[in-house]
């Protein structure tokens, strides 16, 4: 497959006049402002050949593999290079992180390992020398293996909006017994729908603390083969910063998953900074046919307060409100598990579950809370 790239010649004579010595950059311009970087690419290329270079760059690379790699293969032609070390994670010794070389006539490569990224830079290399290196990088691609489900974790940094990849637990959940019987048909649409390759649509996740939501949409995170983004609660402002698209446009076909989104998709006319127009431009608006993302919304306030636009048809996959389990429900999914309770109104899932813990809540008044207990002695 022919490769594209940009080509600066014949725009140099009209941008400038690069033969000046004065147009080369500061040496001490060449390092990186990014958070755990050494140099920038650029400014190094322009410090070392005074000229502006073809750029392209390989993602999701086996860093440490390739580098071994290069170094053995094109040692012959490695004119000069440059690397930082440094601890990752609780490492005891510390790696190679990023590394440049400067090979053949002015060709730059970069791999920049804590990233998964490399970077190739040249302007009088001959194209198809550059590809033939680029096409030895390519077989160290990362195999995603995903042994357990994953999220994509966004994170408000000074250098802005980030995600950091975490695995989380795969729960065991089956939805007949942990639901009631009307959520069956609801979760077939859901599944099906977010199964689907490049679409779009809404998923409104509702109702009372402790009846199941979080646990069903660690489910979906463990049956659909899909990224999944995290928006945090206490990131809900970051709904309306230009530099989420930028995580998004780097992640297509995936579901964003708003958790606990009561001030997202509160109704316009209640909430003047409610920032429920981005998310209907990413659901259903321009930006949803380039970026093909599903978005997964729960929250605990009543459905009459969300934005009516976000239920219309066409933009909406499905809405569920989450209750109690039902009485006869209950009291199956109860002995399942190894109790013998009997309840006489329906239960949440966190009562059913966790009958044997202590409750620490303040009591004033005596009250049902719907099953027997035993008698203290």
């Amino acid at each position: 497959m022919e490769m594209k790239y940009t080509d600066f010649s014949k725009f140099n004579a009209n941008i400038i006049n690069l033969t000046d010595t004065a147009s080369k950059p500061n040496l001490a311009e060449v390092f990186s402002e990014r958070k755990n970087a050494y140099l920038n690419e650029f400014t190094y290329f322009l410090a070392y050949f005074n000229s502006i270079p073809n750029f392209m760059n390989e993602i999701k690379i086996d860093c440490k593999k390739a580098n071994l790699w290069f170094a053995e293969t094109y040692k012959a032609e490695i004119k000069d290079w440059h690397f930082a070390k440094r601890y990752f994670g609780s490492n005891t010794k510390a790696e190679f992180d990023d590394v440049f070389y400067v090979l053949y006539d002015d060709l730059v490569v970069d791999f920049d390992t804590n990233n998964s990224i490399v970077r190739f830079l040249f302007r009088k290399t001959d194209i198809e020398t550059v590809e033939s290196v680029v096409k030895g990088i390519q077989k160290f691609k990362q195999r995603k293996r995903k042994q357990k489900p994953e999220i994509l974790l966004l994170l408000n940094t000074m250098e802005g909006i980030t995600s950091k990849s975490l695995s989380i637990s795969k729960p065991k959940l089956n939805i007949e017994d942990n639901y009631n019987d009307d959520f069956k048909e609801v979760h077939q649409t859901i599944t099906k729908r977010l199964s689907k390759k490049n679409d779009k649509g809404l998923v409104l996740l509702h109702g009372k603390p402790g009846t199941g939501k979080t646990s069903y949409i660690r489910y979906l995170i463990s049956s659909i083969n899909k990224n999944v983004i995290f928006l945090p609660p206490n990131m809900a402002s970051a709904i309306t910063n230009p530099d989420l698209i930028s995580v998004l446009i780097d992640n297509p076909n995936s579901i964003f998953v708003i958790e606990d989104a009561e001030n997202i998709v509160v109704d316009r006319e209640t909430n003047g900074s409610s920032p429920v127009s981005a998310l209907l431009n990413i659901s259903d608006g321009l930006l949803s046919d380039c970026l093909n993302i599903q978005i997964v919304c729960s929250f605990n306030t009543d459905i009459s307060k969300v934005d009516s636009a976000l239920m219309r048809k066409g933009r909406l996959i499905a809405k569920y409100e989450f209750k109690e389990l039902e009485v006869e429900k209950a009291n199956a999914l109860s002995k399942k598990i190894g109790y013998d309770t009997q309840f006489i109104v329906p239960a949440t899932l966190t009562s059913i579950y966790n009958q044997g813990d202590k409750d620490f809540q303040q009591v004033k008044k005596p009250s049902s809370i719907g099953f027997k207990t035993a008698e203290a002695n």
